[in-house]
């Protein structure tokens, strides 16, 4: 179900009225501060323990071990226990765009992703672009992943984004949102100790051209 973006202030029950400013990088990627407290994280992590996790495919859905080892669940925009998260997701992303990338999106036509990289099974994903060349993944246009994971409870497992050529890695401060094109180049380098995870949504609307 589509869902549209709602581009103005923010409803008065928002328990964010606006979020830190973003911070924007020459490189095409902008860090989104505080988006989620450590108590948040920490709740959104404990939905994890009470849902079926399944293993993590690629764009459409081919699944493949030498390019990405990870498990997910999937978060209904609309359940009672997961709609505040849809909320300030939705906030985060109507404000990065509105401020910085300025994208035609129409809303989220998938279910927020939750993703976990353990170190047991070296938990990476390989360098990969987040549009797919078929159905809905084709019309992704915004991406934004959350860093759910306190930055000492693992090694390894850094977010790299290649938007100029070169890698850079993302903070990894805990609660802070990454946006980027979903078109951009980045990776999830390999988990060697602990458990890194990750909140991850798509924004849709009008394939790039």
């Amino acid at each position: 179900m589509e869902r549209v973006l709602p581009w103005g202030p923010p409803a008065a029950a928002d328990p964010v009225d606006r979020l830190a400013p973003v911070r924007a990088e020459p490189r095409g990627w902008v860090a989104v501060p505080g988006v989620f407290s450590a108590e948040d994280c920490d709740r959104i992590v404990a939905l994890r323990d009470r849902l079926a996790a399944e293993a993590a495919g690629l764009v459409n859905g081919v699944s493949t071990s030498a390019v990405r080892r990870s498990h997910i669940v999937w978060l209904d925009h609309d359940a009672p226990d997961t709609a505040w998260i849809a909320a300030r997701l939705t906030r985060a992303v109507a404000d990065v765009n509105r401020d910085v990338f300025g994208f035609a999106l129409t809303g989220f036509d998938e279910e927020i992703q939750l993703t976990e990289y353990r170190a047991e099974v070296a938990g990476f994903y390989d360098w990969h672009s987040d549009i797919g060349g078929r159905g809905i993944p084709q019309s992704r246009k915004l991406s934004l992943t959350v860093q759910l994971s306190d930055p000492a409870d693992y090694d390894g497992g850094a977010l790299e984004l290649n938007t100029r050529g070169e890698p850079e890695a993302a903070p990894r401060d805990r609660g802070t949102a990454i946006a980027f094109p979903s078109y951009a180049l980045h990776r999830v380098a390999p988990v060697t100790r602990g458990i890194r995870r990750s909140l991850v949504v798509w924004t849709h609307g009008p394939r790039f051209v």
